[in-house]
């Protein structure tokens, strides 16, 4: 889905170029949870697009925490109750998928921006209030669909049981209204000065009516017994647009937040749906337009738009599968979306023999009438080209037997945090001193992150937590020492995971902007948090190994506080260990010559090709010896595909990196400032980074190390075989990159293990 990551990547360039109420910082955030959700699609990493955007905006006068249950009880509503119905489909993971749609199309299509702010009379950071308003629309526009499910639950239940005409059947409506959408006498005043109204309003259906006759000119008299009717009599459907518009405007007016663009969002809400099918008259319903409507008429857009990746609950939903990635292409007045099926048939296992049948979501897009539902009901100059395309849908990485429906992650991460404050007092170190909730929001994702990070590192051990009571071993905690099943060899599990959560915190920096540095500390060695926080550099963007003794504690408290942090705020939940290990090791070594000629792109396209082939099969472990040139280069590819690195380096850290600067001005190759943060970056990210000690041969014993624990090798490598003795039968030119192929035919490797990227010198 790189193209829906590039088109929202835009849009907070446009925001971060514009002066608007968001710092730097939080654009940052905001931009990498929502890039991080649109290639993973995963319900936690939705959970932090909401957050940022809760955080950011204030909602409510706070931040998530005063809007996590109108989300968070949506998911868990419909995970419970959504396989009772026969076609139902997730929504909140929908709701951050629309949120990227419409910034997507915000940032791409000038004719729409033209039209939003000449009608909200904008003329600068129309980026920041397009977010703000956009959020409020698209995030929360499914909250009442819990009222929907109850309905749709009888619903399917007496038709299946009485089997009979459905209007004939027993049905649900909802009763005690007055109070739930009551207006008193304060808030009502409140309105008609915000909306600049004489209307009086004393419930939530006249006041939605209102701004529906003011930017549909649908009549308020027709629209307020209409509503009502809606929630009453409706046998054969109940409309969630309707309550989330409520839910959402009630928390709006208790803050006193509602004008006119706000009224906006909430009758997006009302008519997103399917308001237009129902009681207003037949001859003066019309489709919603941009010029009447952008809020309304966005969301409607984008809520028919997103149709992939949606986790079905209904068993029918099951039976047709939908897309499961996009491309998207948008520009002026043009939108060209291609949806990406596994195939184009379904394999129908109830027949004797298996039979293929059409895919109806495909068959739809194909024949047009699927763009052609979307301009049923919207008004728009926008040309909507669609197309289908079959490929084999890639294994999707990082789902784990973990889950997260019983974790509340906001709870869990300020859990983590009052767990770091703790251990840092009983260590009697420096650290940040600010509670969870006064934390700048980096720093809140950040303890977010590593909460959701606690299902990737148990199964990197073999582990998963589950709050069902499963026949697996309990595990109680990491520092008993486990046999694994494979090799019967005791594992490390608490260093493992020790070296793993370093790990994480340090590829987390570095997606954040930050960088190795020290001037944030002072002669005496006093933390200025405040510079360095300004500054992005951070002193433990470095291997683990070299962490100080007393940071390396805090990671052991950490991972030793996983179990009962778990334990506590999970539901009823318990940590088991498989009875099987994960897929098998693989380990590969990089080799290659320090100066070589060629697209760099092109030559990491192939490492890349070589490696991920290997992932889906292995956990894959590059080793490195992190030479200047190829080693470094393969191990930089490692890294962006998320592959296990180890480094081996012939001497200690800092000794090294001089050593490459002599090196290179040895042989005459550049490596400059920027040559060497990288690298320290690089090794920084290693899982392991040993370091012998600086002796005559050591440059060889590293290089024996990694080729003797590889089984297979990668070489960039200009096919010169170099002589590996002199005239006089000494040893020469060891440690090259034709020496460490000799030593891996030695150990027995075959040409299918080795694979040569010709490259030139």
């Amino acid at each position: 889905m790189k193209s829906l990551i590039h088109l929202t990547d835009t849009f907070f360039d446009k925001l971060q170029s514009t002066d608007s109420f968001i710092t730097k910082d939080e654009v940052l955030c905001f931009r990498t949870a929502t890039a991080k959700f649109c290639k993973s699609g995963k319900k936690s990493d939705a959970f932090v697009v909401f957050f940022c955007f809760s955080e950011i905006f204030r909602l409510f006068g706070d931040g998530y925490e005063n809007i996590d249950e109108l989300v968070e009880l949506l998911a868990d509503h419909e995970y419970h109750a959504g396989e009772l119905l026969m076609k139902h489909r997730d929504h909140y993971v929908h709701s951050a998928y629309v949120f990227a749609l419409g910034i997507a199309l915000y940032a791409g299509d000038d004719a729409y921006r033209r039209e939003f702010c000449s009608f909200y009379g904008l003329k600068g950071n129309d980026f920041y209030e397009f977010l703000r308003l956009w959020g409020m629309t698209s995030l929360f526009h499914d909250i009442g669909y819990p009222f929907q499910l109850a309905h749709e639950q009888i619903k399917a239940y007496t038709d299946g049981v009485l089997k009979k005409d459905g209007e004939n059947n027993p049905y649900v409506s909802f009763g005690n209204l007055d109070a739930f959408l009551a207006i008193n006498e304060t808030q009502n005043a409140y309105l008609q000065k915000a909306l600049n109204t004489q209307e009086t309003f004393s419930n939530f259906d006249e006041l939605l009516a209102h701004g529906i006759e003011k930017r549909e000119g649908y009549e308020k008299e027709i629209v307020v017994p209409m509503l009502r009717r809606r929630i009453t009599t409706s046998r054969q459907h109940m409309d969630h647009g309707y309550f989330s518009a409520v839910l959402f405007g009630q928390r709006l007016l208790a803050q006193k937040m509602i004008d006119e663009a706000t009224l906006d969002v909430i009758t997006a809400h009302l008519l997103h749906n399917n308001f237009n099918k129902y009681d207003y008259p037949r001859d003066k319903v019309h489709k919603i337009s941009v010029r009447e409507h952008p809020l309304a008429y966005l969301l409607m857009l984008c809520d028919e738009l997103q149709n992939w990746d949606r986790t079905a609950y209904g068993l029918e939903s099951k039976k047709a599968p939908l897309a499961w990635n996009i491309r998207i292409s948008v520009s002026e007045n043009m939108l060209d979306v291609t949806y990406v099926f596994e195939k184009y048939t379904i394999r129908n296992l109830s027949t004797v023999p298996p039979t293929d049948e059409p895919n109806k979501n495909v068959e739809k897009i194909q024949s047009g009438k699927f763009a052609n539902d979307i301009y049923k009901i919207v008004d728009s100059k926008l040309s909507i080209t669609t197309h289908v395309e079959e490929r084999v849908k890639e294994k999707i990485q990082n789902r784990f037997a973990s889950t997260d429906r019983f974790v509340n992650l906001c709870d869990f991460a300020t859990a983590v945090h009052a767990s770091y404050l703790d251990n840092c007092l009983s260590l009697g170190t420096q650290h940040i001193t600010q509670s969870f909730g006064n934390l700048p929001l980096e720093l809140k994702i950040s303890n977010i992150e590593q909460a959701k990070s606690y299902a990737e590192k148990l199964e990197l051990i073999n582990c998963f937590y589950s709050d069902k009571d499963l026949d697996y071993p309990v595990v109680e905690q990491f520092e008993d020492n486990n046999i694994d099943e494979m090799t019967k060899e005791k594992k490390d599990d608490f260093g493992f995971l020790c070296r793993e959560e370093h790990l994480r915190w340090v590829k987390e920096k570095l997606s954040m902007g930050w960088k190795y540095g020290t001037s944030y500390i002072s002669e005496t060695g006093t933390v200025n948090y405040a510079l360095r926080q300004q500054k992005k550099e951070h002193k433990d963007i470095v291997p683990f190994e070299c962490l100080t003794e007393e940071e390396q504690k805090k990671d052991a408290q950490l991972i030793r506080n996983m179990i009962p942090l778990l334990y506590k705020h999970g539901k009823n939940i318990r940590i088991y260990r498989y009875r099987y290990g994960r897929k098998p090791d693989l380990n590969i070594a990089a080799i290659g010559h320090r100066c070589f000629l060629g697209d760099r792109e092109k030559i990491k396209a192939q490492i890349k090709e070589i490696l991920a082939d290997y992932n889906r099969r292995y956990r894959v472990i590059v080793r490195s010896c992190f030479a200047y040139g190829a080693d470094q280069l393969i191990a930089e590819c490692a890294t962006e595909l998320g592959i296990t690195l180890k480094a081996v380096l012939p001497m200690g850290y800092e000794e090294f990196i001089a050593s490459e600067y002599a090196k290179a001005q040895a042989q005459g190759y550049s490596f400059d400032e920027k040559d060497e943060l990288r690298m320290r970056h690089l090794l920084a990210q290693t899982a392991v980074c040993r370091m012998l000690k600086k002796e005559p041969n050591s440059h060889i014993e590293a290089v024996k190390y990694v080729m003797n624990h590889s089984d297979k090798v990668i070489a960039l490598w200009d096919g010169v075989e170099s002589k590996l003795y002199d005239e006089n039968g000494n040893p020469t030119n060891r440690g090259g990159t034709y020496h460490c192929l000799q030593i891996a035919r030695n150990r027995g490797l075959e040409e299918k293990d080795i694979h040569i990227i010709s490259v030139e010198r």
